[in-house]
């Protein structure tokens, strides 16, 4: 194990990040080792590490980092990954992605998917062990503008990768990690749309230099949110925004290396999952909004008072209005033991108790895998538009199997 300078917490071997505070990790490497060991280790007649990238996102303008020019899916050649892994030796900063991540050859966004509806999703199979191994993950998301509005204020991010390292060096490992990301902008014209352009371009900024290893520890994540946060917050600062014209944007946020799993929200987008315990299937909501009504329940009012109020749906948490000190995102980690579909979604969608009216008719299939999940995602957003239509709706749909 290695300890982290920082926090002092125990981390495998193998990490270059501390999984708890992310802080990097010094590893110290036998001197008895020598500086040529590729030398030493029998030559590997065919590539040895295959990594596969996928970027999804809307269609939404992106700054400072343009996930729209890494559409598509994108193969990487690894190269001599397993032979530094064997000897556990430190490589570069992972921030450094493209040092280990080459050569990129992104590809172009299908033709016959529309800008406004953009949708990505990935089927792949990975063997499955004890160590917590998933066996197979599909994913799809879709955002719409809805029938009332004329801007989609929604933003989302799907990034997937998966890992393969077999070679002569008796070297096997298959993993993979991905974070999804869903927010709903506000402020109105130029202001909601980018709110949630930028929170969703820093988390996956701040994302990448973890998937090294494992997901980030709470601290991190903590402070991976609260920065993109900030940035939004210093550009209502800077463009002296005041009250009702501050620009902010909900958050919902999965993320999972292997079997472990992290959900993080700020607002009232939602994740919810659907699990058959028992043979029995359910459907479980992870998140609690953070909104007046609640925040009074919590107060001991009652539920018929607290949604009398007015201001009872009003958000008492968003990125962006506010300083970062004042910012508290729900975080909690979970372990994937059983077949497990997640869906995250924007109040577009889930107002009007839509999702718990018809899991059973829109989601169950799709957990069931007796329909497609593109066309199971289709169904759900036009059930979205004919129940409430009155906002933006964006939905991403996760079905991991282990």
């Amino acid at each position: 194990m290695n300890i982290c300078s920082s926090c002092k917490k125990d981390n495998p071997n193998t990490y270059q990040f501390c999984q708890f505070c992310g802080t990097k990790i010094v590893i110290n490497i036998s001197t008895d080792i020598s500086t040529d060991i590729s030398a030493d280790l029998p030559e590997v007649e065919e590539p040895d590490i295959l990594e596969n990238i996928v970027f999804s996102t809307s269609s939404t303008p992106t700054q400072p980092f343009d996930l729209q020019k890494n559409l598509g899916e994108i193969k990487i050649q690894v190269q001599e990954l397993a032979i530094a892994q064997s000897y556990n030796r430190e490589i570069n900063e992972a921030n450094h992605v493209e040092e280990l991540l080459e050569p990129l050859n992104s590809t172009s966004i299908p033709e016959d998917i529309s800008s406004s509806d953009l949708v990505g999703n990935l089927e792949m199979s990975v063997a499955t062990s004890s160590t917590g191994k998933i066996q197979h993950i599909s994913y799809a998301g879709k955002t719409d503008m809805g029938r009332q509005r004329d801007l989609n204020e929604d933003d989302f991010a799907m990034i997937f990768q998966t890992r393969s390292i077999v070679g002569k060096s008796q070297i096997s490992d298959r993993s993979n990690r991905g974070v999804f990301i869903l927010c709903d902008g506000m402020g109105g014209h130029d202001s909601g749309e980018i709110a949630s352009a930028i929170a969703v371009n820093s988390i996956v900024e701040q994302f990448l230099p973890f998937w090294v290893d494992t997901i980030p520890g709470q601290q991190k994540l903590k402070e991976i949110i609260g920065k993109a946060n900030q940035e939004i917050f210093f550009k209502n600062e800077n463009d002296s925004r005041q009250e009702l014209n501050r620009m902010g944007t909900t958050l919902a946020l999965v993320a999972l290396h292997d079997a472990n799993l992290v959900v993080a929200h700020v607002g009232d987008s939602r994740v919810y999952r659907v699990t058959a315990n028992a043979q029995e299937p359910q459907l479980e909501q992870l998140t609690r909004d953070h909104a007046v009504f609640n925040q009074l329940i919590d107060h001991g009012f009652e539920a018929e008072v607290a949604l009398a109020r007015p201001d009872a749906y009003q958000l008492t948490q968003a990125l962006g209005p506010n300083s970062t000190s004042l910012l508290e995102p729900t975080i909690n980690f979970y372990t994937l033991t059983e077949r497990t579909l997640f869906l995250l979604c924007s109040d577009g969608l889930c107002d009007n108790n839509i999702v718990e009216d018809h899991w059973r008719s829109h989601l169950l299939p799709i957990f069931n895998q007796e329909i497609d999940m593109q066309i199971g995602l289709d169904n759900l957003i036009e059930l979205g538009n004919q129940m409430n239509g009155h906002d933006n709706l964006t939905a991403i749909l996760i079905l991991c199997v282990p």
